[in-house]
């Protein structure tokens, strides 16, 4: 395609280059944050909390640009060239939403999994990215509304459990219920945590992340685990949730995965924490904060490749069970 074949597809004249002196990728990429973002690489479609913030920034310029020049028309001032108004806007608009993106933090450098070979500022950057989508999911977190009930009920793609306050756990077979003894109790650094206890944890992120990173015991769980166990399987307010989210963005390692469906075909964002066996992958539902899906596989050792698997069908109180 020849030059002038790409300016009519873009919307360009050979007025734009003749007055700016620039060739059609250097007035596209001329807007702030170009090199930002041609340093950063791919990126990915944002959230919809970071979707609305961009969108409303670029809303913001369109009327202050407007009223400008409504003002210079009523003084008089005179009407600016249309070409050099429409560069102007488009270097605008195209800068906030490319730092909107940016900022947002959904450049990310490998949603195949894969780490890129120069792993310096581009893995931390994908480091910056998951946690601002944990951050913003804390903020779905916490808009949920609060609820109650005589039991946790637990809709899992192999079966119901049920718990109750005083941690008696139930399955549901054929229809039928049955005691299962007392489930054993959430853990969280050093603390193992009942139903009631939970009301009375921490809801700081900073305190939660500290018990997170509490040296483990000998059975302990990763931090990881122990955060996705309490957000997927307890009665978690949604206060604690929204803590236990922010206080998962400051664990080191944890890692943007992107958008990807869980084993039944429903969409959601995953993020990933790997251990020196094992790696942890978790999908949230970024419309609801609600856990989809948990993977645990080992990737090295006598179990190297065995992956566990939680799917989530739904999770919530009920006053009875079956």
């Amino acid at each position: 395609m020849s030059t002038y074949d790409d300016m009519e597809r873009t919307g360009m004249s050979t007025q734009d280059v003749e007055e700016t002196g620039m060739n059609e990728r250097a007035v596209l990429l001329d807007f702030p944050g170009a090199e930002e973002l041609v340093a950063a690489g791919r990126v990915e479609p944002p959230s919809e909390q970071a979707l609305a913030r961009a969108m409303e920034g670029i809303e913001m310029a369109v009327a202050v640009q407007e009223a400008g020049r409504a003002a210079q028309r009523e003084r008089g001032a005179g009407v600016v060239a249309p070409l050099r108004v429409m560069s102007g806007r488009r270097r605008v608009l195209v800068g906030l939403f490319t730092a909107a993106a940016v900022a947002a933090g959904v450049v990310t450098y490998a949603n195949t999994g894969e780490t890129p070979a120069n792993t310096g500022t581009r893995s931390e950057a994908r480091a910056d990215t998951a946690s601002v989508f944990l951050d913003d999911i804390s903020t779905v977190a916490a808009a949920r509304s609060v609820s109650s009930g005589k039991y946790w009920k637990t809709h899992l793609t192999i079966g119901d459990s049920y718990l109750s306050q005083s941690m008696d756990f139930y399955v549901v077979n054929n229809g039928k219920a049955y005691k299962k003894g007392q489930r054993p109790d959430w853990q969280l650094g050093p603390k193992d945590l009942d139903w009631k206890s939970l009301d009375q944890l921490t809801t700081d992120p900073a305190q939660l992340l500290r018990l997170l990173q509490t040296p483990p015991g000998p059975d302990s769980i990763s931090p990881f685990d122990q955060a996705v166990t309490l957000l997927g399987e307890s009665p978690a307010s949604p206060k604690l949730r929204a803590g236990l989210f922010k206080a998962m963005a400051g664990l080191k390692g944890v890692k943007l995965v992107g958008s990807v469906k869980d084993s039944t075909g429903r969409a959601g964002t995953a993020v990933e924490f790997a251990e020196a066996k094992s790696v942890g992958r978790v999908i949230v539902d970024p419309k609801t904060s609600s856990i989809l899906e948990y993977t645990f596989t080992w990737t090295a050792g006598a179990s190297k490749g065995k992956v566990t698997r939680q799917t989530f069908l739904s999770v919530g109180f009920t006053d009875k069970i079956g």
